[in-house]
Protein backbone atom coordinates (compact mmCIF):
# COMPACT_ATOMS: atom_id res chain seq x y z
CA UNK A 1 0.00 0.00 0.00
CA UNK A 2 1.33 3.72 -0.92
CA UNK A 3 1.51 6.59 1.48
CA UNK A 4 -1.15 8.66 0.14
CA UNK A 5 -4.04 6.00 0.48
CA UNK A 6 -2.75 5.20 4.01
CA UNK A 7 -3.06 8.81 4.97
CA UNK A 8 -6.36 8.98 2.78
CA UNK A 9 -8.02 5.90 5.11
CA UNK A 10 -6.45 7.01 8.44
CA UNK A 11 -7.92 10.51 7.98
CA UNK A 12 -11.22 9.50 6.62
CA UNK A 13 -11.64 7.10 9.77
CA UNK A 14 -10.24 10.07 12.33
CA UNK A 15 -13.22 12.42 10.54
CA UNK A 16 -15.60 10.09 10.73
CA UNK A 17 -14.88 9.84 15.10
CA UNK A 18 -14.82 13.63 14.97
CA UNK A 19 -18.13 14.37 13.06
CA UNK A 20 -19.45 11.49 15.43
CA UNK A 21 -17.50 12.89 18.59
CA UNK A 22 -18.60 16.49 18.03
CA UNK A 23 -22.55 15.99 17.25
CA UNK A 24 -22.18 13.42 20.26
CA UNK A 25 -21.04 16.58 22.40
CA UNK A 26 -23.58 19.31 20.19
CA UNK A 27 -26.16 17.90 22.07
CA UNK A 28 -25.42 18.24 25.32
CA UNK A 29 -27.22 21.02 27.01
CA UNK A 30 -24.78 21.67 29.59
CA UNK A 31 -22.01 23.37 27.75
CA UNK A 32 -22.07 26.86 26.83
CA UNK A 33 -23.59 27.84 23.53
CA UNK A 34 -20.06 29.05 22.29
CA UNK A 35 -18.88 25.53 23.48
CA UNK A 36 -21.71 23.63 21.31
CA UNK A 37 -21.00 26.26 18.29
CA UNK A 38 -17.69 25.03 18.78
CA UNK A 39 -18.75 22.03 18.50
CA UNK A 40 -20.91 22.31 15.22
CA UNK A 41 -18.34 23.73 13.46
CA UNK A 42 -15.80 20.35 14.34
CA UNK A 43 -18.85 18.73 13.02
CA UNK A 44 -19.60 20.58 9.97
CA UNK A 45 -15.76 20.10 9.01
CA UNK A 46 -15.42 16.57 9.75
CA UNK A 47 -18.71 15.66 7.63
CA UNK A 48 -17.28 18.32 4.55
CA UNK A 49 -13.99 16.44 4.67
CA UNK A 50 -15.96 12.66 4.71
CA UNK A 51 -17.77 13.63 2.06
CA UNK A 52 -14.92 14.58 0.16
CA UNK A 53 -12.89 11.72 0.11
CA UNK A 54 -15.53 8.92 0.04
CA UNK A 55 -16.35 11.13 -3.06
CA UNK A 56 -12.81 10.46 -4.32
CA UNK A 57 -12.80 7.20 -2.92
CA UNK A 58 -15.67 6.24 -4.92
CA UNK A 59 -14.43 8.11 -8.19
CA UNK A 60 -17.51 10.36 -8.47
CA UNK A 61 -16.90 12.89 -11.69
CA UNK A 62 -15.44 16.25 -10.75
CA UNK A 63 -14.37 15.39 -7.24
CA UNK A 64 -10.50 15.46 -6.15
CA UNK A 65 -9.62 15.39 -2.44
CA UNK A 66 -5.93 15.99 -3.11
CA UNK A 67 -2.95 14.83 -0.88
CA UNK A 68 -3.66 14.19 2.59
CA UNK A 69 -0.50 15.64 4.80
CA UNK A 70 0.77 13.64 7.82
CA UNK A 71 0.28 16.62 9.99
CA UNK A 72 -3.41 17.03 8.76
CA UNK A 73 -3.58 13.19 9.64
CA UNK A 74 -2.11 13.93 13.44
CA UNK A 75 -4.33 16.56 14.01
CA UNK A 76 -7.10 15.22 13.14
CA UNK A 77 -6.05 11.87 15.14
CA UNK A 78 -5.17 14.35 18.17
CA UNK A 79 -8.70 16.07 17.64
CA UNK A 80 -10.71 12.96 17.29
CA UNK A 81 -8.80 11.73 20.61
CA UNK A 82 -9.98 14.69 22.53
CA UNK A 83 -13.13 14.61 21.99
CA UNK A 84 -13.57 11.10 22.73
CA UNK A 85 -11.83 11.79 25.73
CA UNK A 86 -14.29 14.45 26.69
CA UNK A 87 -17.70 12.10 25.88
CA UNK A 88 -15.85 9.50 28.22
CA UNK A 89 -15.34 12.45 31.05
CA UNK A 90 -18.93 13.49 31.04
CA UNK A 91 -20.42 10.15 30.56
CA UNK A 92 -18.19 9.30 33.95
CA UNK A 93 -19.88 12.64 35.60
CA UNK A 94 -22.83 11.62 34.90
CA UNK A 95 -23.26 8.41 36.17
CA UNK A 96 -21.19 9.86 38.85
CA UNK A 97 -24.58 12.36 39.83
CA UNK A 98 -26.88 9.22 39.55
CA UNK A 99 -27.71 8.02 42.75
CA UNK A 100 -27.10 4.19 43.35
CA UNK A 101 -30.00 1.99 42.36
CA UNK A 102 -32.46 1.11 44.33
CA UNK A 103 -31.93 4.61 46.36
CA UNK A 104 -33.91 8.03 45.50
CA UNK A 105 -33.08 11.09 45.95
CA UNK A 106 -33.55 13.52 48.79
CA UNK A 107 -36.54 14.91 48.34
CA UNK A 108 -37.06 18.69 48.13
CA UNK A 109 -40.21 19.20 50.74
Amino acid sequence: MNDGAFYLYANLACNVVVAISAVWLLTDRRFHRLMRACHALLAAGALVNVAGMLGAIFGFQNIDYGHVWPGELVANFGTGGLLVFRIWQTSRSRRGACPPEGQEEPSAY
